[in-house]
Formats: C-alpha cells, structure tokens, sequence
C-alpha cells in the first residue's frame, strides 16, 4: 500500500499541474480533481471510512459544480505563462522540498521531548519514517507553489477557483499529517469546505460568462458601477421634503 500511495502522491502533483497550465477549460478542472482525489488517500493512517467517503463526495460534487458551469466557456483559456514544463518543474522540486522538510520535521518529533503534549497519529507515522507521511507534506507543498500563481496572479475565474481549491488540499494534507485518523472531523470538515469552494468557484465563473462571455478577471467599468449606484438609488428615493 505505500508504493500505491507515494504513486498517488505524484498523481495529485501531476492533476495539479494539469490545473494550472491546462488551456483548456474543462481538462484543467479535471486536473483538480484528480490533485483532490489524490491528495486524499495520501496520509498515514488513512482517515475512517465515513471521513474519506466525504472526502471524495466533497470532492467530486465541487468540481462537477464547477464543471457544469463551464458550459460554453470559450476555448483555450488562459493557463500558466511558464507552460506546463515549468509549472512540472516547480511541483517536482516543492514535492522533493516538502519530502526533505518531512524528514527534519520527523526527526524532530522523534526527539524526546519529556512531558511535552502528544501528537496525533499522522505525526507518529511521521516521526517513525512513514514514506506516506513524508510524501503528504511533498505533495502540500508542491500543491502550495503550484497554487501561489493562478492565486496571486490570477487573470481568469476559472484558475482563481481552481488555485484556492489546490489550496485548500494542501492545508488539508499538513493538517491530517500532523493529526491522523483521530482527528476524523478535520477530514469532514475539509470536504464540507471543498464542496462549498467548488460552488462558489463555479458561481464566479457563470457570472463571468453570463455577464462577459468570457472568464477573464476585470474591474467594473464605470457603466456597471453607474447601473449599480443608479439602481440603490431608486430602491431608496430620496425625500424631497426632508
């Protein structure tokens, strides 16, 4: 089961890149899912049955949502400027980062620490040498970097959603690596938020179809901006006698 889960750990890495650099619009939602899918089964212990099948429900209800809503999204979006060879060399080297950063921070747990508190299960398997551990933090790191772009750089909805999604994987992936199979509800929770991401990233990208035709990020022209203030305006008239 490790080599399986070490070998999922470079899928998510690779859906991710596909997320970030894929043009078109469809497959790069398709990337994420795959980094989501991925990304969950990379942890030791793996979380409960109910957990994990919320994990995946959460994960495949955000991004169908967002997958229905990129109907008639024009083709080829905008993707990574550095391609997908550069966007595949910044998630192997975040992936071996975060593997050597698991090794330091597993030897430090390992370390007696006298009556310090206890650590969960997830930190155990990592004090104790767990690959699967050690390539959970690869892959929170590696989904971190290749976010950080399409998230502070966004041009597009699309890749916007999509990066704050990659995001919320990675968080998920240190949380649950540090807290194991005992912290269940963190795993829940996660697919609760992962759900919700999903839906709001495919309600930003409808309205930026439906009002643009297109999924680039724009500030609201000064008609829009008039529309809004001239319809406050008559929700709320002024009294002439006041």
């Amino acid at each position: 089961m490790t080599l399986v889960q070490v070998a999922l750990a470079l899928v998510a890495v690779g859906g991710a890149v596909v997320a970030v650099s894929g043009r078109e619009p469809r497959f790069a939602t398709l990337g994420m899912i795959v980094a989501l899918l991925g990304a969950a089964y990379v942890t030791d212990p793996l979380p409960g049955t109910i957990a994990l099948g919320a994990r995946l429900v959460g994960t495949v209800l955000g991004g169908y949502l967002l997958w229905v809503a990129l109907r008639g999204a024009p083709a080829p979006a905008a993707g990574s400027s550095m391609g997908w060879p550069g966007a595949t060399a910044i998630g192997i080297a975040a992936f071996a980062a975060g593997w050597l950063a698991a090794v330091t921070i597993g030897a430090a747990l390992a370390t007696p620490a006298g009556n310090g508190p206890s650590i969960g299960a997830g930190a155990i398997a990592l004090a104790d040498g767990s690959n699967v551990s050690r390539a959970a933090v690869g892959v929170a790191f590696a989904l971190t970097a290749l976010a950080a772009g399409p998230v502070l750089l966004a041009r597009d909805a699309l890749r916007l959603g999509l990066g704050l999604l990659l995001l919320v994987g990675a968080a998920e992936r240190l949380i649950t690596t540090l807290a194991g199979r005992s912290e269940d509800i963190v795993v829940l929770g996660f697919a609760l938020l992962i759900a919700a991401g999903g839906a709001a990233a495919a309600g930003l990208v409808g309205r930026s179809l439906r009002v643009h035709a297109d999924l680039a990020l724009r500030a609201p022209s000064m008609r829009e901006v008039a529309v809004r203030s001239r319809g406050a305006d008559e929700a709320h008239p002024l009294d002439p006698h006041r």
